[in-house]
């Protein structure tokens, strides 16, 4: 993945273009692939069997909505301080995100696709409130300003 990822920025800077049909290709495959993934996450939720994941889920969701924007929050403030008010903002909000789609997909491969997928739908429907609570913060509050 970090390798696809290098090789697609390296192509970039490169300034080439794709012959037609195998750009058309890749549009087609870039198209589809959040419904596939919706699909494939959509499938995992089905029938699963939400005993004894409470503990793992929750700890991922909390993890992810509250610990991880902490830790960007300490970063920006203290150990690469930010001065931007709307830049430190972005930061914050980017981290309090749920988790991407490809969280599941990912996880899939070592066995873990029923907690991540529960996992990330909880985390999405959570991030309603806790970013909801963190614009909150930022408009009302010179805590985090």
């Amino acid at each position: 993945m970090i390798l696809a990822i290098l090789l697609g920025f390296a192509y970039a800077l490169s300034g080439w273009n794709l012959p037609g049909p195998v750009y058309r290709t890749i549009d087609l495959f870039a198209q589809a692939s959040s419904a596939l993934a919706l699909s494939v996450i959509g499938g995992t939720l089905v029938g699963l069997q939400i005993r004894g994941l409470g503990a793992q889920v929750s700890q991922i969701a909390v993890g992810k909505l509250v610990l991880h924007p902490m830790a960007v929050l300490v970063c920006a403030t203290w150990l690469i301080p930010i001065e931007d008010t709307a830049l430190r903002h972005a930061a914050l909000l980017s981290a309090a995100m749920p988790m991407l789609g490809i969280y599941p997909l990912l996880a899939q491969k070592y066995g873990h696709e029923d907690p991540s997928a529960a996992a990330l739908l909880v985390t999405t429907v959570a991030s309603f409130f806790t970013l909801s609570g963190l614009l909150w913060l930022f408009r009302n509050t010179t805590l985090l300003s």
